[in-house]
Parts: structure tokens; C-alpha cells; sequence
């Protein structure tokens, strides 16, 4: 991946180049700004949140360490729900961007990663919406525990991910997301609800029925594969 083309800061994406987003993700978004406005500062900002405030306040160098700290995961996430490296870069690019433009905009945040996956989560819907395709999905990273709990036969683990990757492609876009959030990412159902806008019990359900999906999906491939 050229990081030049994909940095907040880079030659080709100047944060005052403007971004592309449309209409509904910016109200979305909106809902979220003013969700975390009525909470107030009821709650103690995390460490990654007070340095996006730091960058809100003025200071550049806040932006480039959130950049780099979450660079990695928050590409892997956006290219594991949209399928494809392009699309997935341009939407990197869009959300830093974007999150660049709050400076002018608001205060202060109360949960940084959960406003960036928010933004991310939008923008990528939107490109598959657009595409209109279902994406190839990589599951390199993939969970330990879910990995580890398909191995009910002796299967090569090239024959494993290959599988996982052709099924969790097959999946609704809303239980790929839960999915790739709670094994991907690593967060809670609650987390997972804020960044989608539903409820928790949704969130956990739609997780649920992906690994449900995912575990028919490969038990039925193995069988068919022993019969050959």
C-alpha cells in the first residue's frame, strides 16, 4: 500500500482538497456529532481521544500520532468490508480527511475510535453501495478462537482461510461488518452498536448469526470435500 497516496498528509490528499462522502453519510455522521455533544464530558476521555482533542485544539503533531497508531487496523477494517484495495484506499484517505475537517467544526470529541470507525463505517457503505458488487474478503487476522473452533476435521490451515474467505464474502453486509468488528477489532457489542447505530442486542445477534452462517457454510464445504 503507498502510504504517500493514503497519508493525511500527503501530496495527493492535502487536507484541503475536500472529500468525497454523500448526503446521508453527512447526516449520519451529524447524528453522531450530536450524540456525543449531549453526553457531555460525563465521561473520563481515553488517551487516544485527549490527543485528538490536542489536535482539535491546534497542535498538528497529535493528528500524525493518531494516524500512526491506528493507520494499520483501521485500513485492514475498511479493506475487509469493501473487498478491494483501491476502494479501500480512497476511503482511508476520505476519512482522514474528514477527520482533519473537524478541527474547524467542533471542540472536542468524547471517543475518538469510536467517532473514526463511525466515519470509516459510513464511507465504506457508501462505496459498496455504489459498487453494488460483494466484496472478496482477506481473513488473514482472523480470531484465534473462531479459526481454532472450525477445526473439527484435519484440514490444511490454506484450506481453512480459504474458506472463511469465500464465506464471510457471502454474508449480509450488516452481519460482515458485526463480524469483522468483534473478530477483526477486537470490540465489544456495545462499541459495535455505537459504531453502526444500533442496538447491543442487535449488534450481538448480527455477530451471532455470522459465525452461525460462517461455521454451516465451511461444515458443509469439508463434507463435500471428504466425498470427493
Amino acid at each position: 500500500m503507498d502510504s504517500e497516496r493514503i497519508s493525511g498528509f500527503s501530496e495527493t490528499a492535502k487536507p484541503e482538497d475536500g472529500f468525497l462522502a454523500d448526503e446521508q453519510s453527512s447526516e449520519i455522521e451529524n447524528r453522531e456529532v450530536g450524540q456525543e455533544k449531549s453526553q457531555g464530558t460525563s465521561r473520563w476521555p481515553d488517551r487516544d481521544t485527549e490527543v485528538f482533542n490536542r489536535f482539535l485544539d491546534g497542535n498538528d503533531e497529535a493528528y500524525r500520532i493518531l494516524y500512526d497508531l491506528h493507520e494499520r487496523p483501521l485500513y485492514l477494517y475498511i479493506l475487509r468490508l469493501v473487498g478491494s484495495e483501491g476502494d479501500a484506499q480512497d476511503v482511508f484517505q476520505d476519512v482522514w480527511i474528514r477527520m482533519f475537517r473537524l478541527r474547524g467544526e467542533r471542540g472536542t470529541v468524547t471517543k475518538f475510535s469510536g467517532l473514526l470507525f463511525t466515519i470509516a463505517r459510513n464511507l465504506s457503505m457508501n462505496a459498496i453501495r455504489d459498487r453494488k458488487v460483494l466484496p472478496e474478503v482477506s481473513i488473514d487476522d482472523v480470531s484465534a478462537d473462531f479459526e481454532s473452533a472450525l477445526r473439527t476435521r484435519e484440514v490444511d490451515d490454506a484450506d481453512i482461510r480459504e474458506m472463511i474467505t469465500r464465506a464471510l464474502a457471502q454474508l449480509p453486509v450488516v452481519q460482515r461488518e458485526a463480524f469483522i468488528l468483534r473478530e477483526y477489532n477486537g470490540y465489544s457489542y456495545q462499541e459495535i452498536a455505537e459504531i453502526t447505530g444500533c442496538t447491543m442486542v442487535t449488534a450481538k445477534t448480527r455477530a451471532w448469526r455470522a459465525r452461525e452462517r460462517l461455521r454451516k457454510m465451511i461444515s458443509a464445504w469439508l463434507e463435500l470435500k471428504e466425498q470427493i
